[in-house]
């Protein structure tokens, strides 16, 4: 009868950790990612603010971009445009803004802690996604190769162990990648 009990646990764990690895694998991707795509976000940031000061004809700088208006003969107007640096047509800039916006809101949306979260939704284990909600921060440090110090508070033993044993095997699959 013990070895049965000792038996389920271990089953039990080994079913957390592979969760946790699941979990912690898509936190490393969407950390990635967002590093990847960092120009976007920073874009996106400005992209309303450089819209509006292209219509009302402003200069200005705004994070990358710079916006220079040179007054003309009879009232009209040039514009020129730069872009990290590099002078850009003001309609090559509208196109970057927008694929910018589209693509940080798609980040934005697929890894949200919701949507993170929702990979351990299959496993039904509340105390694992307590613990996952709680310690997000901190469990990003695994992308760098760092183990994080988890506070568990009431969870159960087998989500402890689980977790802890789905750390291990995460490092161990990416030491050094």
């Amino acid at each position: 009868m013990q070895l049965e009990a000792v038996g389920a646990q271990e089953v039990v764990v080994g079913i957390v950790a592979e969760a946790f690895v699941k979990f912690v694998t898509r936190l490393c991707e969407c950390e990635k990612l967002k590093k990847l795509h960092e120009r976007d976000f920073e874009l996106a940031k400005v992209a309303e603010e450089v819209t509006k000061a292209l219509s009302d004809g402003r200069e200005g700088t705004f994070g990358p971009v710079t916006i220079k208006v040179q007054k003309k003969f009879l009232g009209r107007r040039e514009v020129k445009v730069w872009l990290y640096g590099n002078e850009v047509d003001p309609n090559t800039l509208l196109a970057e803004l927008s694929k910018a916006k589209s693509r940080a809101a798609w980040l934005l949306s697929d890894c949200s802690d919701h949507a993170l979260i929702e990979v351990l939704y299959p496993y039904e284990d509340r105390y694992l996604i307590e613990v996952a909600q709680r310690n997000m921060e901190e469990i990003k440090s695994l992308c760098t190769g760092a183990t994080p110090k988890i506070d568990f508070g009431e969870a159960p033993a087998h989500v402890v162990e689980g977790v802890m044993k789905g750390v291990e095997a995460y490092l161990s699959r990416h030491a050094g990648a």
